[in-house]
């Protein structure tokens, strides 16, 4: 059984604890950073190792959006970030969804190829030029081609045979403080508020799998943060929106979720308020202590999970080097 809790690990490789704690059926899935990373050998042996430690296979997540949030470095191609697809984007419309489709196609392709199922991509957070933790993470400052380059992004994905998780509902680009380390608070109204909402709605349309949580107050809608906010996922991504994909909480280990309360306060609020999967990164010895709480009330989410496995098709490596080059040619025009 897989449940909603998707967790992290410490270290390159699985030490005995690790593979306890991920034998638990409330683990769902692991999220990789640049310290679990060496090259791509060790990469496919960690993976390997945690896929064979259930039935069905945990999911493997990862952040790889491009720029300065690319957890695999060594031997995979320097991703531009989204900011720097935007430019070309200023350039020629054309050759900036383009840029994105390779993009996303090129990103997908080579974490298929290690057997990761999913990096939590793209950013659709608008660029107003105040949230220093979005800022090149954004592909730009118009919602509309924040919404043309985020479709290409996720086309590029899916050809590959990756879904897309966009992220950050219904929006971070608008608030200075980083929910990391901070509690943001959003006073705008709704009305304003939308224009953060329009690539959504764009991606739904357009079959968006999976959307990511912000950990923001908006003061206007609703005095919960967002991600354990029923009016926001239930009231308003699902029944206003129309969205049918997988939720997914950012980490709830973030700063701006502590005032909630205890860990397991947070989790149960946030499946409550509409989360289906939650993120719970970096987790200290007390993980194992709370998830025994939840041993009478487990939540299987296997067929969630199923949702967003991979369709892999194999990837001609000549075809993926063709994408590389046509890409690296776009960033490099002037």
């Amino acid at each position: 059984m897989l449940g909603p809790i998707i967790t992290s690990i410490p270290n390159t490789e699985l030490s005995l604890n690790d593979r306890e704690l991920l034998k638990d059926p409330f683990i769902g899935g692991v999220i990789l950073f640049a310290e679990n990373f060496i090259d791509k050998q060790q990469l496919i042996n960690l993976v390997q190792s945690i896929k064979e430690i259930k039935s069905p296979e945990l999911l493997v997540f990862v952040d790889q959006e491009g720029g300065r949030i690319q957890r695999f470095k060594n031997d995979f191609f320097r991703l531009p970030s989204h900011r720097d697809l935007g430019k070309v984007y200023d350039q020629n419309k054309d050759n900036g969804i383009r840029s994105a489709e390779l993009t996303g196609f090129i990103m997908a392709a080579e974490l298929l190829a290690e057997d990761v199922d999913l990096s939590f991509s793209p950013v659709v957070d608008i660029d107003y030029g105040i949230s220093r933790v979005i800022s090149d993470r954004s592909f730009h400052s118009d919602p509309y081609a924040v919404s043309e380059m985020a479709k290409s992004f996720m086309k590029g994905m899916k050809d590959s045979g990756m879904k897309a998780v966009a992220k950050h509902f219904p929006g971070h680009g608008s608030v200075a403080l980083d929910s990391h380390t901070d509690q943001p608070v959003d006073p705008r109204s709704f009305d304003e508020i939308e224009k953060d909402i329009k690539p959504y709605i764009e991606l739904i349309a357009n079959d968006l799998n999976g959307i990511m949580t912000a950990h923001i107050i908006y003061t206007s809608i609703d005095n919960k943060i967002s991600t354990f906010s029923s009016k926001w996922l239930k009231e308003i991504l699902r029944e206003k929106l129309s969205y049918e994909g997988i939720i997914f909480s950012d980490d709830l280990t973030m700063q701006s979720a502590v005032e909630i309360g205890s860990m397991q306060d947070r989790i149960n609020q946030s499946l409550h308020a509409g989360c289906d999967l939650i993120l719970w990164c970096h987790p200290d010895e007390s993980i194992k202590s709370i998830l025994n709480k939840f041993s009478e009330s487990l939540i299987d989410k296997t067929a969630t999970y199923e949702k967003i496995r991979p369709s892999i098709e194999s990837i001609d490596q000549k075809e993926l080097d063709d994408r590389i080059e046509e890409l690296t040619a776009l960033l490099n025009k002037k």
